[in-house]
């Protein structure tokens, strides 16, 4: 796998979910200014995304497939959504290079908590990670 692109990354003292709503809208918006059509498409994520108006956002603003499974700590709500087996396995990819940048000890632990050092350390790593593979 070749690393092309590192999205923004947010600062070390929020968790994964933090202005995920606001964060997507942006996303999914340069997407439609690049006229790349995003109805009806999947989007794949692991359970730490299962949250309520990240799905409702995905599902019903954008018209998009969430393709997220069940986060086993929302039990208390059992209400079955579709989860795309074969589309989900495609995020061994994607979680292969997350393992090849933990094999850097200064991203796995995260010293940094201004973001803009953190992304310099991430675009540090898959250069040489790109590097590797291209002459190894």
């Amino acid at each position: 796998y070749h690393i092309l692109a590192i999205s923004d990354c947010i600062d070390g003292n929020h968790n994964d979910s933090f202005e995920l709503v606001e964060n997507m809208d942006i996303l999914l918006q340069t997407l439609k200014e690049a006229t790349i059509d995003i109805q009806y498409s999947h989007r794949n994520a692991d359970a730490g995304f299962d949250l309520a108006t990240f799905i409702e956002q995905i599902e019903t603003t954008h018209k998009m497939i969430a393709n997220i499974p069940r986060n086993k700590r929302n039990t208390k709500k059992i209400k079955q959504r579709y989860l795309g087996e074969y589309i989900y396995s495609f995020r061994k990819k994607i979680e292969t290079v997350f393992a090849w940048m933990d094999s850097y000890k200064r991203i796995l632990i995260r010293f940094d908590y201004k973001s803009l050092h953190f992304k310099s350390w991430l675009y540090l790593a898959s250069t040489l990670i790109n590097l590797r593979s291209v002459f190894n």
